[in-house]
């Protein structure tokens, strides 16, 4: 469905698409990708991160906001690491001035390395204080095929070592540094040192992200984990798309299906969804430097 060239700002490859909302809340989403790169609810700051140094287009995949990872997740597996959509250009399939569907197909390129027929569907709503986002996976080939899948979520903070995770209490979760598994027995989550942790079975957990200026709670469907990262600095600074002292600024809490793959047979359709809903007032969060 062809959208009038006025609903995309920019020029490939920083094409995005901006929403804003009735009551002056604002997102912004780029066709590579899909990516979700801003979320500013009415009267109130910025609630992503997104990288001064990100690149965008080509093969390069954007460094903070939403990364929709498919169909793997992190480097379990042969594929690139997250998958290939994140760095691909996507479509418009309709807009409102609050929502927007953006589709992908499988191509020659991606069927070369992932042998599979399937189209992707990413809606983004702007609501009251909240930022909706769906994704659909369907089977559109003739064979099942299995994936992963998640919405790789970087939030805006004031500071990490004022930032605390909660919600997630008595899960297990995997260490990604070590792989060892462990359960979870602290009331939340802190940041003195790097956190790369799945937790398995998540869902429906409401999950809370506290620094000293704002809070916001993650709601989750159909995506049966979580991932909670943050590189500390020494990993932050061997990332050449990460600003300097970047990781003070983020954690990322992530809707995910990574534990174990997801099987779909032909036509069948998977849902993931994921909401962000800011909990109080809030002091603006200075901008990146």
């Amino acid at each position: 469905m062809a959208l009038p060239s006025t609903d995309i700002h920019g020029h490939s490859p920083q094409a995005k698409v901006v929403l804003t909302g009735a009551d002056g809340a604002s997102a912004e989403i780029h066709l590579h990708g899909a990516h979700v790169t801003s979320w500013k609810p009415a009267g109130k700051g910025e609630q992503l991160f997104l990288s001064t140094k990100s690149e965008f287009g080509g093969n390069a995949a954007i460094r903070g906001g939403v990364p929709v990872i498919f169909p793997q997740f992190s480097l379990l597996g042969p594929l690139p690491r997250h998958g290939f959509v994140r760095n691909s250009a996507w479509e418009l399939l309709r807009q409102t001035p609050e929502e927007v569907t953006m589709y992908f197909i499988d191509t020659p390129e991606t069927r070369a390395i992932w042998p599979h027929s399937f189209r992707l569907e990413f809606t983004v709503r702007l609501e009251p204080n909240r930022l909706e986002m769906r994704l659909h996976v369907i089977n559109t080939g003739a064979t099942s095929f299995a994936f992963a899948s998640a919405l790789h979520t970087y939030l805006r903070v004031d500071d990490i070592a004022n930032t605390t995770v909660e919600g997630l209490k008595d899960l297990t979760y995997r260490d990604a540094n070590t792989m060892a598994e462990h359960v979870d027995k602290a009331q939340r989550i802190d940041f003195e040192r790097e956190v790369d942790r799945l937790y398995y079975g998540a869902e429906p957990r409401t999950v809370t992200v506290s620094d000293s200026t704002h809070s916001l709670t993650i709601t989750t469907g159909g995506f049966p984990d979580a991932v909670v990262w943050n590189p500390n600095k020494v990993k932050s600074d061997s990332m050449a798309d990460m600003e300097a002292n970047g990781w003070q600024r983020f954690v990322c809490v992530e809707a995910a299906a990574a534990s174990d793959q997801i099987q779909l047979d032909p036509t069948e359709k998977w849902t993931g969804q994921q909401t962000l809903s800011l909990n109080d007032q809030q002091t603006s969060i200075a901008p990146n430097p």
